[in-house]
């Protein structure tokens, strides 16, 4: 029997910049994942003289073939503005609410609400902690946090994407309207290499050729 696996960002690439080798991998493993973004990245970079709405509409559509690269079940679209001040917090918080009832997911991933540096991702963190605790939902696989903007000093958790780095690398690139400017592939892919090789001190050669992380996130009942 398949597994529900909720995976919650900011914006559109976070969750295949963060741990798409783990989506991936999921994937493989008979989950079924659902995504869901909270703003339409209209705002993101943009080299090209789009309006905001272009921009929005232009990364929906490379989410979706994103995630079909990756193998995503479902993406699901808040369509909140790109700018963490502006986001109407107790929509957002309602349709996590409703979507963690709907699915019951086993495990849940965020951004992390204090440790990475873009505002907007720690509001979708801190978001999901309280939709998480509302609900009710008490993930027997836990809640997780992955890293985009602000390698983790520690983790609770080490994946190795060695099979599927090359879905994520793909995936990655769907979001055309991103890479022309900020080679997030090679940023990520590089920190994916770092965590494998310096996963364990004390190992006498790495376990894998690359590795995303993640930290437990604390529910307060």
């Amino acid at each position: 029997m398949s597994r529900n696996i909720l995976i919650v960002s900011a914006h559109p690439d976070d969750m295949e910049i963060g741990m798409g080798g783990t989506v991936a991998k999921l994937v493989r493993e008979q989950a079924e994942i659902t995504s869901l973004i909270v703003t339409d990245g209209g705002r993101a970079s943009n080299p090209f003289g789009w309006t905001e709405q272009r921009m929005a509409e232009v990364r929906r559509a490379e989410a979706l073939r994103a995630a079909g690269v990756l193998g995503v079940k479902d993406v699901i679209f808040c369509d909140q503005p790109d700018a963490a001040e502006e986001v109407d917090v107790e929509a957002v918080r309602r349709k996590l609410v409703e979507v963690m009832t709907r699915l019951k997911p086993a495990e849940v991933y965020t951004l992390h609400e204090e440790l990475d540096r873009h505002s907007g991702h720690r509001l979708a963190g801190r978001l999901v902690r309280e939709s998480v605790s509302e609900s009710g939902l008490t993930p027997s696989g836990g809640v997780w946090a992955y890293e985009v903007w602000g390698p983790f000093a520690r983790w609770d958790r080490l994946e190795y994407i060695d099979a599927d780095v090359e879905k994520k690398r793909l995936a990655i690139a769907e979001y055309r309207s991103q890479v022309a400017t900020i080679p997030y592939a090679e940023g990520i892919l590089g920190l994916n290499r770092w965590r494998a090789v310096f996963a364990d001190p004390m190992a006498d050669a790495p376990a894998g050729t690359y590795a995303e992380v993640f930290l437990r996130v604390a529910l307060v009942q």
